[in-house]
């Protein structure tokens, strides 16, 4: 289909279309939709509606559409009808009219059309269906989002769902993000009503499931843990010395040193009362700790091991943690005022 600003360049195509064709009236069609495919198509302009049969479509100012025909080709002799480019009869190896159906918007999205590649729906919040065509020639894309698949492609050359009784679902061949289900017109045939799972999910069997590849990706790119926090590694280990630490996203298995044992409630190591003498938020060194990224903090005269921030260690001077860098200039300091009161 093209819009009715055209017209005047098709002219020359009907006349060629009427030489190769048997010319008719322009006449409006009325009644059913398939009287009236225009009342789906609802693109003003040109367009076939069938391979034999090129037609305009008019929305009129009642907010109805009115099909009118224009010209019937002899499809005997390869002489289909071409809305596309050429309008008229062209010859053509096969017929490339699509079929013609409803459609109604059921959620908000944007969704593609089940009959024409070229075209597309957008539907808003309240499922109001706006319909789009793509103007250079391909097919629209789900995938992208753009009008790029070649017409030669399976999803314009192939019919993208299947439809033989009402209640029929399905996933969309060619994007399985989307999903149909089978609805009747009232006769003997059927058509789809499209959907869309949720972000991360695609129709497979009877629901949305969880997409394989973004399994995959979660797989790969979601940490176990955060930072370098600590972790239980079982609920069975209560107050003993082992635990897990996160080390890059992954969970490590990690004992107390020597007179330590694991508190679940602060998740850290931490020794008996009573054996330190030391003010509660005194921070120190760890005794019996070789640990660089850990320090001691005394609560209640126990000393409870800490982790330094990722990339950090404790420096005994300062008592603090420390980039690496910063470290090595305090110690390399020290180390000087004790050669020179050596």
């Amino acid at each position: 289909m093209r819009p009715s600003h055209q017209l005047l360049s098709a002219v020359f195509a009907i006349a060629v279309g009427w030489a190769l064709g048997e010319s008719i009236g322009p006449s409006p069609r009325v009644g059913s939709e398939d009287d009236n495919p225009c009342q789906n198509v609802r693109l003003s302009g040109f367009v076939c509606l069938d391979c034999n049969t090129l037609g305009y479509c008019i929305h009129d100012s009642s907010d109805q559409w009115q099909t009118v025909s224009m010209l019937e080709c002899q499809s005997d002799h390869s002489f289909y009808c071409s809305d596309e480019g050429t309008f008229g009869c062209t010859w053509q190896s096969k017929c490339l009219v699509p079929q013609r159906g409803p459609f109604s918007c059921q959620q908000p999205g944007v969704f593609p059309d089940p009959y024409d590649c070229r075209k597309y729906h957008e539907c808003s919040a309240l499922n109001v269906d706006t319909p789009r065509q793509c103007t250079n020639g391909a097919g629209y894309s789900t995938l992208t989002g753009d009008c790029v698949l070649p017409r030669e492609s399976d999803q314009c050359t192939s019919q993208q769902y299947s439809c033989s009784k009402s209640g029929q679902i399905g996933a969309w061949l060619g994007d399985s993000r989307f999903y149909y289900i089978c609805m009747s017109d009232g006769s003997t045939s059927f058509y789809p009503l499209l959907l869309k799972c949720d972000d991360g999910y695609i129709f497979q069997n009877h629901g949305c499931v969880v997409s394989s590849r973004n399994l995959e990706l979660q797989a790969k790119e979601t940490p176990k843990c955060i930072g370098n926090y600590n972790y239980e590694c079982s609920t069975e280990n209560v107050w003993g010395n082992s635990y897990c630490k996160c080390v890059d996203g992954e969970l490590k298995a990690r004992t107390c040193p020597a007179g330590y044992h694991f508190d679940p409630k602060i998740l850290a190591c931490r020794t008996e009362s009573g054996i330190y003498d030391c003010r509660d938020f005194e921070v120190m060194m760890c005794p019996n700790n070789p640990a660089k990224d850990e320090y001691c903090l005394c609560m209640s005269s126990q000393l409870e091991v800490r982790s330094c921030p990722k990339g950090e260690v404790f420096n005994e001077y300062a008592l603090l943690c420390l980039s690496m860098d910063e470290d090595e200039k305090i110690r390399l300091a020290q180390e000087a005022l004790r050669i020179a009161h050596s």
